[in-house]
């Protein structure tokens, strides 16, 4: 048996502490705690999350975002760093490596703004 098909993988996701309720296109998953943030800084269900390489680079992030999230959602809006672990395979490297890249790319150009293209 192919110890790679067993193997694990661990990323990094932010899931923001809201004071209030999050938008209705969010409602259904802010009823369950799902909501999380995105590579390109807008909130989202499971599927729009952000999946990030290393602890630090989630708090880097986080940091930078918070601000932003703060001034939308209300000064009480925290964004807390959570661990995710799930079996690893090409499509979960390729999606962890992709968000990475545009989450660095966000850093170092200060580009937050949800609806400005990250530029290489």
């Amino acid at each position: 048996m192919n110890n790679q098909m067993n193997s694990r993988r661990s990323y990094f996701a932010i899931q923001p502490d809201l004071p209030g309720q999050a938008s209705i296109t969010l409602h259904y998953q802010d009823e369950k705690g799902e909501i999380y943030l995105g590579p390109h800084v807008r909130l989202s269900g499971l599927a729009g999350m952000a999946h990030i390489e290393s602890k630090e680079l989630a708090e880097q992030f986080a940091e930078a975002c918070a601000p932003r999230l703060q001034k939308r959602y209300g000064k009480e809006t925290r964004l807390n760093v959570v661990e995710w672990s799930a079996t690893s395979n090409n499509k979960l490297d390729l999606r962890i490596k992709n968000d990475s890249e545009i989450i660095k790319k966000r850093l170092a150009t200060r580009n937050l703004a949800p609806n400005k293209p990250v530029q290489d």
